[in-house]
């Protein structure tokens, strides 16, 4: 099967190269920027400097300016996520409004809810869509985020809202895209960093050792990038065999490992062809899990004398072709994705529960987009994706329950998509439509049966903008977007029936419609910068996960409909004191429910009309104070202080996890290509829990613990 996909690919590269063979020789001076963004300006976004355009490629049409697109749209580059110690997915989610984990079960398995789509469900395909350069990141009927560590990432752009037009699996909530740096053809370039910090009720040192290298083989032609990291966070949980006592049986079990390498290779024959071929390898192990018995003090209760576990190991390879022909850019992209992935959790001295993932995908797009300096701008394409799923999950329940749930999710599916927009009055207005027809064919199997269904899905998009000046950009879109249905366990359905909640193995596809307007704003001289989007989202046949009866198990069911309207808000100013730059971003929401099923609002009396929706939470921002200067001739001082607040959150059990607050911080020296910095994370030790589990106020998903740390870094890149 393997040698299938990899003909297919061949063939769509092909198909493009041998279009542009001709073109190649005759088009020396074209460059290939349609799918790469060449930022020379870039400063570091929150370090006290505002690049002077921020290139941007999430539209599908090459490279425009982040102030021209009419979306609800962010870009956070490398240099500035380093800079504020923004290391991972979790510590980028206080910049984005409207985004939270959704479900934290290590660090091998998160999944996150942007705007209120995927509520806490990581079963079920993903809301939100993660892109790894060109490719997609997918687990069948499990939505969690790829474990990326941002060590050698030249930006990240997220799209807030439906975007099911241009990007495939439903991206009901909104897309992450994930740039990765590429090899310099002309250089070499080296850089390595170590960090190394102590965190609180942690007996030993932190460590994460990372680094990068670019060699150029043919000088302008063909170049090498390797990059990775080991990492070594350690434990501040306690572990106790028995019920608490106040005497653990071992300390500091939570130990987590992140380990990851990355090479990519690539080729530039031609001034206007480019191949990139890439392997990623993550490697993420953690002894317990996200959530705890109790945060403060935090340990873990009644495991007997065994460890828990959440553990990862993903392979992801992907060749990426483009080509320019001068009005039109070609791109034909292939990814196949394997991993390895699950948790353990023992329930007293002899119980547990098992849940081990096997994911496989392989995904091929080819699209075309328009380059030309004319009015009409447009993207079409087609995608085509083969996966599966399989689980073994076993639950032993001595004396009560010995259920063994292992199942197979397998899906192929295809999709056409396009895009066309118009420039009317020199393109100070722009009408534009996307359609993208989706067909999905999957197969659910388990020990005693074999479910198949398909589904023929169609998504769109509507937007008008209105530029009337370089810095004045507003917008209206429509858009649609739907996350196919949750798939579970016959178990599971079994225990959500027993309690009264409607429940069947297959759930209905949930889907979006959402309205909103925006607006982005600067002065003249980019010294203030004001971004607004307000929506209006409608979600059908939503998908909620539900806590049987039955310890350990849960299912999924759908409630009914909900409705959601919110504001997003983002505001930079680099004030007149040279190198102080300010900001504020996020995010007010108010969602609830609609029409809910009446088994739902008899089984769970909290979940009615008009009730807030689980999992939601109602207001977050994050403050941003940063600061650079010249100390000397040679040596530049630099400082970031930030401020982030999450409000309260409910649970389909009714509680509340309060609202907290995380404060960190970084300051540091730079000389030439050398870097200290000491860093300030959760400097006033909030403990949360920042989602509750077991019904109890003091269970649940901890931040991790006030964490002072040293940085050394050499960098001898450009």
């Amino acid at each position: 099967m393997l040698r299938f996909y990899n003909s297919v690919a061949v063939a769509a590269i092909v198909t493009v190269l041998a279009s542009a063979t001709a073109q190649a020789q005759n088009a020396p001076g074209q460059s290939d920027d349609t799918n790469n963004t060449v930022n020379e300006n870039v400063l570091e976004g929150d370090s006290g400097n505002i690049r002077d355009e921020i290139i941007v490629t999430a539209t599908k049409s090459g490279d425009q300016t982040l102030q021209e697109v009419p979306l609800a749209i962010q870009v956070f580059d490398g240099e500035s996520m380093r800079f504020k110690n923004i290391t991972d997915l979790a510590s980028l989610t206080s910049s984005v409004p409207g985004l939270l984990e959704g479900q934290n079960q290590s660090v091998a398995s998160r999944s996150y809810n942007l705007r209120g789509a995927g509520g806490s469900n990581a079963n079920g395909d993903s809301p939100i869509g993660y892109y790894v350069d060109d490719v997609p990141f997918v687990v069948p009927n499990f939505g969690i985020a790829p474990p990326i560590r941002f060590i050698d990432i030249d930006r990240v752009e997220v799209l807030r809202g439906p975007h099911g037009t241009l990007y495939g699996q439903g991206s009901a909530g909104g897309v992450f895209v994930f740039h990765s740096k590429d090899p310099d053809l002309e250089e070499a370039q080296f850089a390595a960093e170590a960090f190394i910090s102590t965190t609180n009720d942690a007996s030993g040192l932190n460590t994460d050792f990372a680094g990068v290298v670019s060699l150029p083989i043919i000088k302008n032609k063909l170049a090498i990038r390797v990059s990775g990291g080991i990492s070594k966070n350690q434990g501040f949980a306690d572990q106790y065999f028995g019920p608490f006592d106040g005497t653990p049986d071992r300390e500091d079990v939570n130990v987590v490992r992140n380990d990851d390498i990355r090479a990519v290779v690539l080729f530039e024959p031609t001034d206007n062809i480019s191949l990139r071929g890439q392997i990623w390898k993550f490697r993420p192990r953690q002894q317990f899990l996200g959530a705890l018995d109790s945060v403060d003090p935090p340990y873990e209760q009644d495991t007997g004398d065994r460890t828990s576990f959440g553990n990862g190991d993903f392979s992801l390879y992907s060749l990426t072709a483009n080509i320019d022909l001068g009005d039109v850019a070609l791109t034909s992209s292939t990814s196949f994705m394997k991993g390895e992935f699950g948790i353990f959790i023992p329930i007293g001295p002899q119980g547990f529960f098992s849940s081990q993932f096997f994911p496989e995908g392989f995904t091929q797009e080819v699209r075309a987009n328009s380059t030309g300096d004319g009015p009409l701008h447009w993207v079409v394409g087609g995608q085509y994706s083969d996966s599966k799923g399989p689980q073994e999950n076993q639950l032993l329940i001595v004396p009560i329950l010995d259920d063994n749930a292992d199942n197979n999710t397998l899906t192929k599916n295809w999709a056409v998509f396009g895009e066309v927009s118009y420039d009317l009055f020199d393109g100070k207005l722009v009408p534009l439509v996307g359609l993208r027809q989706y067909h999905d064919k999957r197969i659910f199997e388990d020990r005693t049966s074999s479910l198949p269904s398909t589904e023929n899905i169609t998504t769109w998009r509507v937007n008008l903008s209105y530029v009337p000046t370089d810095n004045f950009t507003t917008f209206g879109t429509v858009a649609t977007g739907f996350r196919a249905g949750i798939v579970q366990s016959r178990l599971q359905s079994d225990a959500l029936i027993a309690d009264g909640v409607p429940a069947g193995i297959q759930l209905k596809p949930e889907s979006y419609t959402n309205y909103e307007v925006g607006i982005k704003w600067r002065t003249s001289d980019d010294s203030v910068s004001v971004g607004l989007n307000a929506y209006y989202s409608k979600i059908d046949d939503q998908m909620t996960s539900v806590q049987s009866s039955i310890p350990n198990v849960g299912g999924f069911a759908n409630f009914g409909t909900a409705k959601q309207k919110g504001l997003d808000f983002e505001v930079q100013w680099r004030t007149p004191i040279e190198g102080l730059h300010l900001s504020v971003v996020g995010n007010v929401n108010d969602g609830e429910y609609g029409d809910v099923n009446p088994a739902v609002q008899i089984a769970l009396p909290q979940i009615g009309p008009g009730s807030r929706l689980v999992n939601s939470i109602e207001s977050s921002y994050r403050l941003n104070a940063s600061y650079t200067t010249s100390l000397s001739n040679e040596l530049d001082g630099f400082g970031n202080i930030s401020f982030s607040h999450s409000g309260d959150r409910l649970g389909t059990d009714g509680l509340f996890a309060d609202p907290y607050n995380m404060v960190n911080g970084t300051i540091g020296i730079r000389k030439g290509p050398f870097e200290i910095s000491l860093v300030a994370n959760n400097l006033f030790d909030e403990r949360g829990p920042t989602t509750i589990s077991q019904g109890n106020p003091n269970a649940g998903v901890s931040p991790v613990p006030r964490t002072f740390g040293i940085r050394l870094r050499a960098d001898f890149q450009n």
